[in-house]
């Protein structure tokens, strides 16, 4: 019954309005602007990494204001993770600043962004589903990375349900008591 009421519409000439994307990755929209106006609340060292990066983490500014202690995350919540090669001195081990902390280059490997909009986690089965947080992976250009799956970010982040799926921005703010 529904095809031929689409059929009659495009004959008609409608216009037709896009649908909003089904749960996926295409939700997510990359902020370009993440390295100026969002606020840097992190950094780790992942020597796990080949090659070694460390990660920054950035958080949209009106997320960061609104957060308190054991608060989850507010609707609108924008979570950028930004991976950078670590500087290697002549033995190949990363280089280190004047307070013992690698330096990164300026080279990005990888960006991935976690972010939380009502009835995002609809779509999702239980097993999958972390509330309502979409993932999405990019080029340091803003270029959607359709050939990484994002499953594994689900599956990594289901065990941070106490933390509102994620592992460093909720933490952030209970170890300082805020």
């Amino acid at each position: 019954m529904t095809r031929p009421l689409i059929a009659i519409a495009l004959l008609a000439g409608a216009v037709l309005l896009p649908l909003p994307a089904l749960a996926g990755p295409e939700r997510v929209a990359f902020p370009a602007d993440y390295q100026t106006r969002f606020v840097q609340y992190n950094q780790v060292e992942r020597p796990d990494r080949k090659p070694p990066v460390i990660r920054f983490f950035y958080a949209n500014p009106e997320a960061f204001a609104a957060m308190g202690p054991g608060m989850p995350s507010p609707e609108g919540t924008v979570l950028v993770m930004e991976d950078r090669k670590a500087a290697l001195g002549a033995d190949g081990q990363p280089m280190l600043d004047g307070d013992g902390r690698w330096i990164a280059t300026p080279e990005i490997v990888a960006i991935a962004v976690q972010e939380k909009r009502k009835g995002w986690g609809d779509d999702y089965p239980p097993s999958k589903r972390n509330a309502d947080w979409e993932y999405a992976a990019f080029t340091p250009q803003g270029q959607l990375r359709t050939e990484v799956k994002t499953d594994s970010c689900f599956t990594c982040h289901l065990n941070r349900t106490q933390r509102d799926y994620t592992f460093t921005f909720v933490k952030f703010f209970q170890d300082r008591g805020r």
